[in-house]
């Protein structure tokens, strides 16, 4: 039976990956042997070379949040979180240390603030610091005797309470034209004023794991539908020939730094497209990324290796290879391209046989690491695409590259209390600091792949069945683990736990299980589904009808015809008012377009007999595509004229009435100006900068609003990607359905419960293609 869904939710634990060319399992082979003694050994060394740096950052830097190795001190550096520690938490339980991990969780919530007045960046803080209290709220539950104190636990629990917290924070960056976030926010206050709107791709495309997370667990769907519309916002940014850029202005869309490549700025973003679409079964974002690789693979590829090409032309910019693009085999491995991902890392290798790691930047033209930028921070993305590598293809090549940079770390990094930063990669003399990623991931992801019998391996044969607090059965620690780019691991059996919406779709696949009745009505009409409604219920559909008087039945068809063309008319003027609107976009920015034109005469073609409907529909399309465009110029013109600020105690606002008329808002402004506020003794002020009546709080110079997100607007814009492919597998009042209920109905896990229905994690699977399996 072929299954057709982009998420099955233990991909990663049921899916074996292998090779099929023969000639790449030759090519790389291992010269070393790795007996089970000798790939213990070496998981040993990851242990200890773990513990040195944990112990010295915990005698020597905490609470700050990072330890300079050679000096023995500490550091902040991304907003006094002691992010060292909340990013070691969950390696302390993959390598099985239950006690120091109940140590330090008491720590982190007896440390970590949320509200401190410090600016830090949004990215960050969500990767490490949301994305680690996540994590080690999840594998907490392996900690038995822990959780029994978190009442309401997998939903509930003191770490994910501040995970909530500090999520909440970063939410006043999501308020902005587009849904694409800031970059940076204070925790205190939200967004200052005058912060830029420039962020790096990565910055606005890396939430879906942790706030989509987030949602399940809490139930609030708020978090998710962000990270969504960002990620949707930023996928209709790219360029015509598929490519996105370095940096862009979240306020207009506009690029600002237009290189394209898969390192620095954008790396992130293209993993979590795979990534979300595996954790939350969103096709679509599987779609994005299939279509981001094959532009990448045309235009950004050389070879084997990958520049830095135009957005918009694919001409090379430049051309170096950044260790971060390291992380691109292992997520190749994950959606199955396990030999072209072989093909990638063995091209690397070529660095770490040469230097024992790799540099930042490195020459390809000149094989070189570039001048200036040859350190090696400890950086994790080789080791974790060697770790992907080695769990699918059991290729000891890949555990003789791992215990390379092992040995080569231990003898140029290690200090009296840490491991140092790599200055220069051809010299290895050293400077002083070590990263906190070094701890969460780099170490981590040396550990599994030195022990292949660790708990994130599992394939399903072993789990844990929990009962939540909302009553719901979960299936906890079966393996399937997505990692999130801190290599912070989200397990996703306990996504279905805790929500509203899991219960309903548990109680119905129940209830559908135990009658047998989880056949599809829909599906009656298809190649069999008569005998079985025959057989189960002792009658054919088609019997089944009412005696009705053949007027009334003549006159209630007429009007459903009627209003399900009233229906497709009015999907044909959202669209047409659609292309319109992009037409004026790309003509703005002096690019011809007619996506309009061509649409029209595409339904004219295709439904001759309805050219007058069509005809007065586009002209109805076309007279509100007018009717905006004038009311936004309008508004332009608004926005610019002075209005009095009326200040509060300590603070002013400004005077919120919405209007479409100069002449009303001039009228407006001098009523409260010249009338109301004087004779109400009430202080005000011109313009965006306060007088001197009363001291501005800091609070008046920032923007702590989170962006609205319970509106149907929502709802109908994010989900149109997920609704074209569903569309293959859902009829069309399920359609409707969506787009009225939005996000909600797509938190069902694959049609109708269907994944639980042939056994879920216990069924196992072999790849077919990018999203097809075979059971």
């Amino acid at each position: 039976m072929i299954i057709r869904k982009a998420a099955f939710f233990l991909v990663l634990a049921t899916i074996v990956f292998a090779s099929d060319d023969p000639k790449d399992s030759e090519n790389a082979k291992s010269s070393i042997r790795f007996t089970p003694k000798l790939i213990s050994s070496y998981r040993e060394k990851v242990r200890r070379m773990f513990y040195h740096a944990y112990d010295g950052y915990l005698n020597h830097a905490f609470p700050l949040d990072e330890l300079k190795p050679i000096t023995c001190v500490g550091q902040d550096t991304w907003g006094s979180f002691s992010l060292s520690l909340i990013d070691a938490l969950d390696t302390l339980l993959v390598m099985g240390n239950n006690t120091e991990f109940r140590r330090a969780v008491t720590l982190v919530l007896e440390k970590v603030r949320d509200d401190a007045n410090v600016n830090v960046s949004v990215f960050e803080t969500n990767i490490r610091v949301v994305g680690g209290l996540i994590s080690a709220h999840m594998l907490a539950g392996r900690h038995k005797d822990l959780v029994k104190e978190w009442k309401g636990y997998p939903c509930d629990g003191p770490l994910l309470k501040l995970a909530v917290k500090m999520a909440d924070r970063l939410m006043p960056a999501f308020n902005t034209d587009t849904g694409m976030p800031y970059g940076t926010v204070n925790l205190k206050y939200g967004v200052h004023k005058d912060e830029t709107p420039i962020t790096c791709t990565a910055g606005v495309g890396t939430f879906i794991i942790e706030f989509g997370t987030l949602s399940r667990l809490t139930g609030d769907d708020k978090y998710e539908k962000v990270a969504l519309k960002a990620l949707d916002a930023l996928w209709s940014t790219r360029s015509p020939i598929g490519l996105v850029g370095n940096h862009i202005n979240v306020q207009t869309g506009q690029w600002t730094a237009t290189d394209s490549g898969i390192g620095a700025g954008v790396d992130s973003y293209l993993e979590y497209l795979a990534k979300g679409s595996y954790l939350f079964r969103r096709p679509s974002l599987m779609k994005q990324f299939h279509e981001h690789a094959t532009s990448i693979n045309k235009h950004v590829r050389k070879g084997d290796w990958f520049m830095w090409v135009s957005m918009a032309k694919g001409a090379v910019s430049l051309p170096i290879f950044q260790s971060l693009e390291a992380f691109w085999p292992g997520t190749l491995t994950m959606v199955g391209d396990v030999q072209d991902a072989s093909r990638i890392m063995l091209q690397y290798s070529e660095i770490i046989r040469k230097y024992g790691f790799p540099p930042e930047f490195y020459n390809i033209h000149n094989e070189e690491p570039v001048d200036k930028r040859s350190a090696f921070p400890l950086r994790p993305e080789m080791v974790e695409s060697l770790m992907y590598l080695y769990r699918a293809t059991k290729d000891e090549t890949w555990l003789e590259l791992g215990a390379e940079i092992v040995d080569a770390i231990e003898s140029s990094a290690r200090t009296k209390c840490g491991y140092a930063t790599i200055n220069n990669v051809k010299e290895h003399n050293i400077e002083d600091r070590m990263e906190s990623f070094f701890l969460a991931e780099t170490t981590k992801y040396l550990y599994l792949l030195f022990d292949p019998e660790n708990f994130i391996h599992s394939k399903g044969d072993q789990a844990r069945i929990f009962k939540s607090s909302k009553n719901l059965t979960c299936i906890l620690y079966g393996g399937g683990y997505i990692f999130n780019t801190e290599a912070h691991p989200v397990d996703p059996g306990m996504l279905d736990c805790c929500s509203i919406q899991a219960k309903r779709e548990q109680e119905v696949g129940e209830k559908e299980v135990s009658t047998g009745d989880h056949l599809e009505k829909r599906n009656l009409t298809e190649k069999g589904g008569e005998k079985y409604y025959e057989n189960q219920y002792g009658k054919k559909e088609e019997l089944i009808q009412y005696e009705v008087d053949e007027k009334m039945k003549a006159e209630a068809e007429k009007k459903k015809a009627e209003e399900k063309s009233q229906q497709a008319m009015d999907k044909v003027r959202t669209f047409l008012m659609r292309a319109y609107l992009k037409d004026e976009a790309k003509q703005r920015n002096g690019e011809s377009s007619d996506s309009a034109k061509q649409l029209l005469d595409q339904l004219l073609k295709a439904y001759p007999n309805h050219t007058q409907e069509l005809e007065n529909v586009n002209k109805e399309a076309l007279y509100l595509f007018e009717e905006q465009q004038h009311l936004n110029d309008i508004r332009d013109i608004v926005k610019d004229i002075p209005i009095p600020d009326l200040f509060c105690n300590g603070c002013s606002y400004p005077l919120h009435e919405i209007v479409d008329s100069v002449a009303l808002r001039v009228m407006m402004a001098d009523i409260y100006e010249y009338h109301i506020y004087p004779n109400r003794k009430v202080k005000f002020h011109h313009g965006p900068v306060c007088w001197l009546e009363e001291t501005p709080r800091i609070e008046d110079d920032y923007k702590n609003e989170p962006p609205s997100v319970h509106t149907d607007k929502w709802n109908s814009a994010l989900f149109d990607s997920d609704m074209v492919v569903l569309s293959n597998f859902l009829g069309d009042d399920d359609i409707e359905e969506i787009r009225k209920f939005g996000f909600k109905y797509l938190l069902a896990p694959g049609y109708k419960n269907i994944d639980r229905r042939i056994g879920g994690q216990n069924i196992a699977l072999k790849r077919k293609k990018a999203w097809y399996y075979e059971v």
